[in-house]
């Protein structure tokens, strides 16, 4: 039985999402508080009312709350044990489903309070904002939580949307005919499932001002609104590149440590991904120096005002690369596998644009061509130092790369 009727959105145009199945699982046999993170839009409460409609088939009775209204804010905004007691044991309830958590005053003490003195209820947690969330609950729940990272729709999940063929050359063509509008207008749910693309400009547009940018400033309490979004514009000039805190400080004349800092914001907002070197020389390699890509590329392009074709565009193999590293980091996050990802150059200019290493598992290293190429130079010498062949993923043979 669902006990709040805000619960019950039309979830038909659903596209199936893959991580679904795995919080499903640790939710109904885990007695841990289950945590699913991520940008607003990205489809945490479709999926949080999906798995509620599950555990409803089976009988159990679901109480969902909504914090981002206040009537429902008020029944949980709590830490104490009797209040509790009575929105939940008194009323039989089997599991909570709270959706944007880090609106609760104290998350982590209302969450502990209800794991420790409540085992018998299941309780999943959405947040919008893990520098919010995640920083609230670090200490009371150390030990009682298991956290999911969902991000916008993954391609594998787009195409298995899409009746894929089980033949694998058609398979391969219904991929390609989806690639160009993913690389120019990305993936959060909403946008894709819109056809027009002047609205899914618009669309775009929305997202970032008001979900991304207005959690950006309402829970960091960003000083500077203009330099954090002419930081995200100038980062997103500079895909697949190594960061320079320096020269972006002297750019958008902000100090190198607020620079620092807005680069955490944009990450912890899901906004940007940060891939850091792999270096056992120091003195032949580079080690401090760090990569950033967009979580999304839709917004990345909505940044810079850039929706042309990609046969027109110049920067198409950043653009390849950026897409390749998040769909495989989306690849990972869905299927609950832990992998430790890098990039390598040495001072010379040899590089590898992607590395990772899986528990029990030796180095596997990939170099990304948008176009017909050969593997550079400098896979030779990662090879040559490191005994790990590097892969060549280009348009031929992606789809096994961002899908297995």
């Amino acid at each position: 039985m669902l006990t709040n009727p805000i619960f019950s959105i039309n979830i038909r145009n659903m596209i199936p999402r893959l991580i679904e199945d795995l919080v499903f699982s640790s939710l109904t046999s885990f007695q841990k508080i289950i945590l699913v993170l991520g940008a607003r839009q990205v489809g945490k409460t479709t999926l949080v009312c999906d798995i509620g409609k599950k555990l409803e088939g089976e009988n159990k009775k679901v109480l969902y709350l909504n914090c981002d209204l206040s009537e429902d804010i008020a029944a949980i905004n709590t830490t104490s044990k009797a209040v509790l007691e009575r929105l939940l044991v008194l009323s039989n309830i089997d599991v909570l489903l709270i959706d944007e958590a880090q609106r609760i005053d104290n998350p982590g003490l209302t969450l502990k309070i209800i794991h420790d003195n409540f085992p018998q209820i299941r309780v999943l947690a959405t947040g919008s904002s893990s520098f919010d969330l995640k920083n609230k609950l670090s200490d009371p729940l150390t030990g009682r939580y298991i956290d999911f990272t969902l991000y916008p729709l993954s391609f594998t999940e787009v195409l298995r949307a899409n009746d894929p063929s089980p033949n694998e050359i058609l398979l391969k063509n219904q991929a390609d005919e989806l690639l160009p509008q993913i690389m120019l207008y990305g993936l959060y749910p909403e946008v894709y499932l819109e056809s027009d693309p002047g609205q899914k400009q618009i669309l775009l547009d929305k997202i970032l001002e008001s979900y991304l940018y207005k959690d950006i400033l309402t829970f960091q309490r960003v000083k500077n609104s203009q330099a954090i979004k002419n930081l995200s514009k100038a980062l997103a000039y500079q895909i697949g590149s190594e960061v320079n805190e320096n020269e972006l400080s002297n750019r958008l004349k902000i100090d190198r440590k607020t620079v620092v800092n807005y680069l955490d914001v944009l990450e912890k907002a899901y906004v940007i991904m940060s891939l850091h070197p792999y270096s056992k020389n120091p003195r032949r390699e580079i080690g401090g120096h760090y990569k950033i890509y967009f979580v999304d590329l839709g917004i990345r392009n909505a940044l810079i005002g850039d929706f042309n074709p990609l046969d027109i565009r110049t920067d198409a193999g950043s653009l390849w690369e950026n897409f390749l590293f998040i769909e495989r980091m989306k690849l990972f996050a869905n299927s609950g596998k832990s992998v430790t990802s890098n990039f390598w150059r040495n001072y010379g200019g040899a590089e590898v644009d992607y590395l990772e290493k899986a528990t029990n598992q030796g180095l596997k290293a990939f170099e990304f061509k948008y176009g017909a190429g050969i593997l550079s130079r400098g896979a030779g010498s990662f090879t040559r130092d490191y005994g790990a062949e590097v892969k060549l993923i280009s348009q031929d043979n992606y789809l096994n790369f961002i899908t297995n």
